[in-house]
């Protein structure tokens, strides 16, 4: 494992697991995230606030002596994305850039980077393409490990209030009302719990790990075994109702070198962010 690993979007969802996790095995972590921490770390952690897109924000990361990079800043949102490609273009890509020279001069020999499974057909998924293959490119050129984790929909306790399925799910339990189902409901998704894509990042810090692997469940369901997932963890009736949408289908094989695999079924990582959301 690396002496002291930089963590950029420290402050999200994944990001506080991550930190905390690394700092379980006394690792020493640099929190770089726009927002401050929700909670206070300890000593091993060194919190630097402000926005990647500044030279000043990134230089005082790198001043901290990282010799590994976590990867996990970006703008997520595809539809924002859509709504707002140049800005994507530029959280995306302009700053993973950055990141990579200052990776390439600063003595950092593993850079983990968090992608998606998504095809880049919204500029969402383009920008996330590109970041790999920036990537690549410094892993060919300049000897650095580069480790591309692509994520399937990620689901936990923490897990922000946006248009995630399972959060979706969550709120219409908590509040009693129903949900909305795309299509006729059978679209498959892979859903990953947070501790298992914690894992994947540790895996992949241990082993210097230099390639792609997707970090993921392995197992799609369909959103009506979902909804119905939901009801059997919840106890709540969460009535349905199907719109017209456009299928967004997923279904990966989480096959891969790195060594990784889930440990946590959709059934109790559903229970226990149940308990998580209720409060």
């Amino acid at each position: 494992m690396a002496e002291r690993v930089l963590v950029t979007g420290a402050a999200g969802f994944i990001g506080r697991a991550v930190v905390e996790a690394l700092r379980e095995q006394d690792v020493l972590v640099t929190a770089v995230d726009r927002e401050p921490p929700v909670r206070t770390w300890d000593d091993g952690v060194t919190v630097v606030t402000g926005d990647l897109a500044s030279q000043e924000v990134c230089v005082g990361a790198f001043e901290t002596r990282p010799t590994a990079v976590v990867h996990l800043a970006a703008l997520t949102s595809v539809q924002r994305s859509v709504e707002a490609p140049m800005a994507t273009f530029a959280q995306n890509v302009t700053i993973t850039q950055v990141l990579l020279e200052l990776s390439r001069g600063s003595g950092v020999d593993q850079f983990v980077l968090a992608s998606t499974v998504l095809p880049p057909l919204t500029p969402y998924g383009a920008t996330k393409a590109a970041g790999e293959l920036l990537l690549a490119a410094y892993s060919g050129s300049y000897g650095l490990a580069g480790a591309v984790l692509q994520l399937t929909e990620v689901y936990g306790p923490g897990m922000p209030d946006q248009d995630g399925f399972v959060s979706r799910l969550m709120r219409a339990a908590v509040a009693g009302t129903g949900v909305e189902l795309p299509g006729d409901g059978q679209q498959r998704r892979d859903l990953v719990y947070i501790d298992d894509v914690v894992n994947g990042v540790l895996i992949a810090l241990d082993n210097q790990y230099d390639g792609r692997a997707i970090i993921g469940s392995g197992r799609s369901v369909s959103a009506s075994e979902l909804v119905e997932a939901v009801r059997v963890a919840t106890g709540k009736p969460l009535p349905v109702e199907y719109v017209e949408a456009p299928a967004d289908e997923v279904v990966v094989d989480i096959a891969n070198d790195l060594g990784y695999a889930p440990t946590v079924s959709l059934e109790d990582g559903l229970a226990r962010t149940w308990e998580y959301c209720k409060g």
